[in-house]
Formats: structure tokens, C-alpha cells, sequence
């Protein structure tokens, strides 16, 4: 009756800060599945009592014992015992026969090879009769729930391959984790699950995964680009970093060419020297590009990569025409945007040609005037010329033509 107080007392008092544990074993994706085989004994006496008023446990028993499926499973690679919570190796045993069959064998303090791990609570876990030279931890080692720390083995005081996991506070008594009508009033499972189930194998605070990912938000001229052939030209994406992750050089990321086009990039393009983009932030690509010298058709393809995982995020398009140099400079969205000429040139280049080339605007110094009515503007040209001469005549010189022959016949009927 004493013990039963001072345990609840323990309970409570520690209630507000206590860990919660996910279920000490490595599930496997086929075969045996663990299971109960003795829970701790509540009785004082010489009854037997779990949490749940049941008998699923053996007298004197103060741990939760799962096993894995008898020598079979045990022998043909077992099972990873793990980390129920994160915490410190505070203790190893390893070393002793790890086919004990008696009950008996006496290794290890009983618990045979064994891994006592200290948590930010206070209290202590402990896991008992693993395989021997199965220990995949260190003394003084900092572990994070659900790492491996060994394999289910029947050695210390066992009778076949399993599991012994006993929480103690730092007085050294130990505790149920689990909660029940018989039990304590606080389980100390993040999910006790049903009785002769299995606790949950969630860890309390569980490490979140890891997402690379991003979405585009602009992009700098938008659209299709017309540039000159020859000529270099810069295009911009702002992108959002929408995953986990923060970008880095030193994480391996990178902005990288994943198909068509090169158009003389240096690619990947890398951060800059010590930028780092966190999660929700924005980050801008700007990029040189040179066109080809043959006039045409062109388009890139470029996406965020992480080294050693791969391109993620959005696709980041680049559409490029190139047209004949002299025709034009660098635009987005359909029409090219000349450069202003200088004094005197009088061609080429000389204001803003929409779509595939129209009529100049705001023509350079030495050769701005207005064309007059029969002036040849031909592909942007204010030059003036004459028509060449297998070119069809227009309707006005048919007219005049028509005018002189009336007239040359009335003056030779007259003759």
C-alpha cells in the first residue's frame, strides 16, 4: 500500500513535465509482429495484477516485456530495439550469452546486454536482454527517439527473445507507463493503444521532414524575349522557398539548368557568399544570357537543386527569338525596343518596333523629318527612294499614265 502511494505521488509530481515514449521497437514490414507477453505487477502480495486488472504479467515483474517471435525471429536477424524518447547513454552491457533459456542465466544484473538511457525528465529507461555485439550506441552518446540502440535477444535473466523496457525516476523506483482502472493515472505513452495492443510508435516531438520545394512569383521581362543575335541579355525569376529547408551554399543548393537551351549561362548559379534563404523567404535569380548568332527560335529550362537529391520547385522558363542584328534590342513580351540612334546614322535601330517591326519612332538627329507622301519606309527605313523597278505600279501612277495617253491622242487627232 506505501509503494503504491509513493508511486502515485512520483506520478503526479512529475505529471506536468514527464516524457512521453513511443513504442521501443523497430516495427518490420513483414513477418512476426511484436507483442505483449508480460506487463508490470501491480500486486503487493502474491497476486498477480497489471493496469488492467488482468493477469498478463508474472509476480514481482516491475518492467513491460514485448516479444518478437521465440529463436526463429531472433536468430534470423531479430529486431531494433530504439530510443523511446530523446536522451544520454548513461550506461552499456554487453558481453553475455544471449540464448539464455532459465530465467536464470545472471548476466548483466539480470538485465543481461542492456542500454540505461537518461532523459531531460529526469528519469530513466531501461532496455533489457538484447542480442550480444548487437549494441549500436556508445557510453555518453546523445540519441534522438527512435534510434537504434541494439537488437531483441533472450540473455541476463530471460527465457526466450525479448524486450524488458522499465522506466525508473531518478530515486531509482520504477513506474508503469502504463495508465489503467488498476494502474496509475498518467500513462506516459504518446499512444498507450488498447490492452495486449501496442503503444504508438510516434515520438513526442517529432523531428518534421524534410521538403525541399518553391513556387515562382515573377519574372523579369515576362513572357517571350526578342533579342538581337550575338547580343547579351538578362532575364530574373523571383522564386518563394515554400518548403522546410533553408537554402544554402553549403547545403548544396543551387539554381541549375535542367533542359533546352544553355544560351552561354553559367550554370548552376550559385548563392552568394554566405545567403542563406529561409523558408517563406523570396529569393531573385538573375541571370546572363548570350543569344546565338543564328536567328531563331531558342528556350531553357532552369529549377532549384539540391546536391545529392536533385532538381525540385518550380520550372523557371526562358523564351528566347532571335532576330538579325541591327534589328532591334533586347524586350519581353513580343515587341523588340531599339536603341535611339546617334547623330547622323540615320538607320538602324531608331525607336520601338512593335510586334515583328513597324514604323520607326522618334528617328535619330540628321535624318528625323517626317517622310513625305511617297517616301519608301520599308522595314523601318525613312530613307527616300524610288520604287524599284520591277515593282508593280500603284493606282495613281495608272492614273497619270492614263491622263498623258488622252492627251497625246487628242493632239494627234488634231494634227
Amino acid at each position: 500500500m506505501k509503494l503504491g502511494l509513493v508511486l502515485a505521488v512520483l506520478a503526479l509530481t512529475g505529471a506536468a513535465h514527464a516524457q512521453k515514449y513511443r513504442f521501443p521497437m523497430e516495427l518490420p514490414a513483414s513477418g512476426t509482429q511484436p507483442y505483449p507477453t508480460a506487463y508490470r505487477d501491480l500486486d503487493s502480495g502474491g497476486g498477480l495484477k497489471d493496469w488492467n486488472c488482468g493477469a498478463t504479467t508474472y509476480d514481482g515483474h516491475k518492467g513491460s516485456d514485448f516479444g518478437i517471435g521465440s529463436w526463429p525471429v531472433m536468430d534470423a536477424g531479430s529486431r531494433w530495439i530504439v530510443a523511446a524518447a530523446d536522451g544520454k547513454v548513461v550506461f552499456v552491457n554487453d558481453g553475455c550469452d544471449d540464448h539464455c533459456s532459465t530465467g536464470s542465466c545472471g548476466c548483466g544484473s539480470g538485465f543481461g546486454n542492456y542500454v540505461k538511457l537518461q532523459h531531460a525528465d529526469g528519469k530513466s529507461t531501461y532496455y533489457g536482454h538484447m542480442m550480444k555485439g548487437s549494441l549500436a550506441v556508445a557510453l555518453n552518446a546523445e540519441v534522438k527517439c527512435g534510434q537504434h540502440l541494439g537488437k531483441v535477444g533472450s540473455s541476463g535473466n530471460s527465457t526466450g527473445p525479448h524486450l524488458h523496457f522499465e522506466v525508473r525516476y531518478a530515486s531509482n523506483a520504477s513506474d508503469d507507463p502504463f495508465s489503467g482502472s488498476c494502474g496509475g493515472p498518467t500513462s506516459f505513452w504518446v499512444s498507450q493503444g488498447a490492452y495486449k495492443g501496442l503503444p504508438g510508435d510516434q515520438c513526442e516531438n517529432p523531428t518534421p521532414p524534410e521538403v525541399d520545394d518553391d513556387k515562382q512569383t515573377s519574372e523579369t521581362p515576362t513572357g517571350s524575349i526578342s533579342v538581337a543575335a550575338g547580343a547579351t541579355f538578362q532575364k530574373s525569376w523571383v522564386i518563394e522557398n515554400t518548403g522546410t529547408t533553408t537554402w544554402s551554399t553549403a547545403g548544396g543548393y543551387a539554381l541549375a539548368h535542367v533542359g533546352g537551351d544553355l544560351l552561354g549561362a553559367a550554370a548552376p548559379v550559385a548563392l552568394g557568399s554566405g545567403e542563406t534563404i529561409a523558408p517563406k523567404a523570396q529569393k531573385t535569380w538573375a541571370v546572363s544570357f548570350v543569344a546565338p548568332s543564328a536567328p531563331g527560335t531558342y528556350g531553357g529550362d532552369f529549377r532549384m537543386d539540391r546536391s545529392g537529391k536533385g532538381p525540385f520547385g518550380a520550372t523557371l522558363h526562358l523564351d528566347v527569338v532571335v532576330t538579325e542584328p541591327g534589328t532591334g534590342g533586347a524586350s519581353g513580351g513580343g515587341g523588340a525596343s531599339g536603341a535611339a540612334g546617334s547623330a547622323g546614322a540615320g538607320l538602324g535601330g531608331g525607336g520601338t518596333s512593335s510586334g515583328g517591326g513597324g514604323k520607326p519612332s522618334g528617328g535619330s538627329s540628321g535624318n528625323s523629318a517626317a517622310p513625305s507622301a511617297g517616301d519608301d519606309v520599308t522595314g523601318g527605313c525613312a530613307c527616300r527612294g524610288a520604287a524599284p523597278r520591277d515593282a508593280p505600279a500603284g493606282p495613281w501612277a495608272l492614273a497619270v499614265l492614263a491622263v498623258a495617253g488622252l492627251r497625246r491622242r487628242r493632239a494627234a487627232s488634231r494634227a
